[in-house]
């Protein structure tokens, strides 16, 4: 039940980060806003680990941790990118179906045990995601487009490659990974920000949704190490990426867009996955 908390907690707060994320990326660059939401990031992981020092932490959760920032920062910088160019709505479904896939298959495929009500659940929660990425409108002012997918497909592995990372970290590391993470993306997403635009700065009216999106980010992977090092992973990476359905309804009620019948029966389907998830 504690894996299905975290995991829950983890999709809702990612989701209002890839939200406002993709808002301040409409704004001004999709690179600027990824390295400032990161640098959030770093700071209140620093903060964090003064208040909760981590018991133990060995030269491989330093490691591990860096592959998780490289891999997700890299996922993040094409979400972000991929959001500045189509609907909300349908890409970060795509990206979430590959992000809770692959961590999942992998882990089952390590042998982890997972109930047939709790499998279920999973299975179930993938199609909800998919289905919930099954429309397209070119009424809307953000189509969806080739690349906007591609990116998006990139995103996804990017973020499993960042789950897989965490699960390999102890423990006792507490949030020491996390900060190791986002001290490995904001060093390169910074680098790239200031070859591209010579600077860091953001327009102002994407500032705030920028600094918002880095600490909605930094406490859903808080959320996420917890609900990882609890296990097991293929719970913990399914259901926290179930996020497209926050995505989706704060699209629905700040940008208008349109919730068709397919994401109506998503929104359901997930709700339903979670529910087998904790019974399982």
């Amino acid at each position: 039940m504690s894996t299905v908390l975290l995991a829950v907690s983890t999709a809702v707060l990612f989701g209002f980060s890839d939200f406002l994320g993709g808002v301040a990326s409409r704004r001004d660059s999709a690179v600027a806003v990824t390295a400032r939401a990161h640098l959030v990031g770093v700071v209140l992981f620093a903060i964090a680990l003064l208040v909760f020092p981590p018991a133990h932490v060995t030269s491989g959760d330093v490691v591990w941790g860096a592959v998780a920032g490289l891999s997700g920062g890299l996922g993040v910088l094409c979400l972000y990118a991929a959001l500045s160019t189509g609907r909300m709505s349908v890409v970060a479904p795509v990206t979430a179906a590959l992000s809770g896939s692959l961590p999942a298959a992998v882990d089952l495929a390590r042998g982890t045990a997972v109930r047939p009500l709790g499998l279920l659940g999973l299975m179930l929660a993938v199609v909800a995601i998919v289905i919930v990425s099954m429309t397209s409108d070119p009424d809307q002012d953000y189509p969806v487009s080739r690349g906007a997918i591609a990116l998006s497909v990139l995103a996804g592995i990017g973020f499993a490659g960042s789950f897989l990372a965490f699960s390999n970290t102890a423990s006792a590391s507490g949030l020491f990974p996390l900060l190791a993470a986002r001290l490995t993306s904001a060093i390169l997403i910074g680098a790239l920000a200031l070859v591209r635009r010579g600077r860091l700065g953001l327009e102002r009216s994407a500032l705030g949704p920028a600094l918002g999106a880095g600490t909605f980010d930094a406490v859903a992977n808080v959320t996420m190490l917890a609900a990882i090092h609890i296990g097991p992973l293929a719970i913990a990476s399914v259901l926290g990426s179930l996020y497209p359905v926050v995505v989706l309804l704060l699209a629905r009620i700040v940008l208008g867009e349109r919730l068709r019948g397919l994401q109506r029966l998503g929104i359901v389907l997930a709700l339903g996955a979670v529910l087998l998830a904790a019974l399982g």
